[in-house]
C-alpha cells in the first residue's frame, strides 16, 4: 500500500482537512529518509514543501494525494515543513526557503529534478514528471553541470566512437563529460528519442547526441565524428569556455555536419507550471 508521509501536525490537516492528533518523531520519517527509501525501492518521490496551513497548500496536497497515490507501485509522496528543524538539510539542499509557498519538487530515484511546480500543480504536472531512465540520468549530469554525450545505439553489438573515447581520456573534458548510452529500439526510451529528435529507424551504428547545460542541444553527429570537431561545435554554442584564444575556436577543414546549436527541445530540469 502507498504511504503518505507526514511532517508536522498540518500534515493531517493537509489531507483529511480535520485536525488529528500529532505525530511523534519516530512516527514520522524525515524527507531525507523517504527520498532514500524511495530511491532504494526505484520510487520517485514528490516532496511537498510548505510554511503554513492556506487554501493553496491544501489545494495542491490534495491534487498531490490523488495523483501520487494513481502511481503508488512508483512514487511517493512526502510533505515537508520548512520551518522543522529537521528538515534544514532537505530544504537548504534544494534552495526552497525562499521559494514561493508551497512549493513541490519531483525526484527521480538517480537523484534528478523532472520537476518542480510553485503554488500550484495539476494532474498532467505530475505525470509529466515521469521521465525515462535516460532522460532521468540525463537531467542528472546536466544539473550536476555536466557536458552530455548520449550514445543512441543501432544495438548493443555498436561500437563506442572514437570521439566519446577521447572526449572521456581528455583532461579537459574528462572530469565534466558523462556517456549516457540508448538503444534506439528500446520502446521505453521512445520519449526521450522523440524530445531530442531522433529517429530510431535511422540509426545506423551509433548516433551522438550533443548537449551542454542547462539544456542546450550542441549537435547531432555521426559515428564517424572527430572530437575536434565536436568541441568546435561546442565553442560555436557557447559551452566551451570564456577564452577568446581557445583553441576550440575553429571549425576543423573537414567538419561533420551537425545539427546548428539551439534550445534543446528535450525537457530541462526545471519544469514550471
Amino acid at each position: 500500500m502507498h504511504r503518505t508521509f507526514l511532517s508536522g501536525a498540518l500534515a493531517a490537516l493537509m489531507l483529511t482537512g480535520t485536525v488529528a492528533p500529532r505525530a511523534t518523531a519516530a512516527e514520522t520519517p524525515s524527507a531525507q529518509q523517504v527520498l532514500t527509501s524511495a530511491a532504494e525501492q526505484g520510487k520517485y518521490t514528490f516532496l511537498l514543501f510548505y510554511k503554513e496551513d492556506s487554501q493553496p497548500t491544501r489545494k495542491m496536497a490534495q491534487t498531490l494525494k490523488a495523483g501520487v497515490a494513481a502511481h503508488s507501485d512508483i512514487a511517493e509522496l512526502c510533505f515537508v515543513a520548512v520551518t522543522d528543524p529537521a528538515q534544514q538539510a532537505v530544504v537548504k539542499r534544494y534552495g526552497v526557503s525562499r521559494a514561493p509557498l508551497p512549493f513541490t519538487l519531483a525526484i527521480a530515484p538517480n537523484g534528478a529534478i523532472t520537476g518542480l511546480y510553485s503554488q500550484k500543480i495539476s494532474d498532467a504536472n505530475i505525470a509529466e514528471a515521469f521521465v525515462t531512465a535516460g532522460m532521468a540520468d540525463c537531467m542528472k549530469a546536466m544539473q550536476e553541470k555536466k557536458l552530455v554525450l548520449v550514445c543512441v545505439q543501432a544495438s548493443a553489438r555498436s561500437q563506442t566512437p572514437a570521439a566519446v573515447e577521447d572526449f572521456q581520456s581528455d583532461p579537459e573534458f574528462g572530469n565534466r563529460i558523462a556517456v549516457i548510452a540508448v538503444q534506439a529500439s528500446d520502446t521505453s526510451e521512445a520519449a526521450f528519442l522523440q524530445q531530442m529528435e531522433v529517429d530510431p529507424a535511422t540509426v545506423k551504428g551509433t548516433t551522438m547526441v550533443f548537449l551542454a547545460p542547462p539544456a542546450v542541444l550542441v549537435g547531432k553527429f555521426a559515428s564517424t565524428a572527430t572530437k575536434a570537431e565536436m568541441a568546435a561545435a561546442l565553442h560555436a554554442a557557447g559551452q566551451c569556455c570564456d577564452d577568446p584564444n581557445c583553441k576550440h575556436n575553429h571549425a576543423p577543414k573537414a567538419a561533420q555536419k551537425s545539427a546548428a546549436p539551439k534550445s534543446a527541445a528535450k525537457k530541462s530540469a526545471a519544469k514550471r507550471n
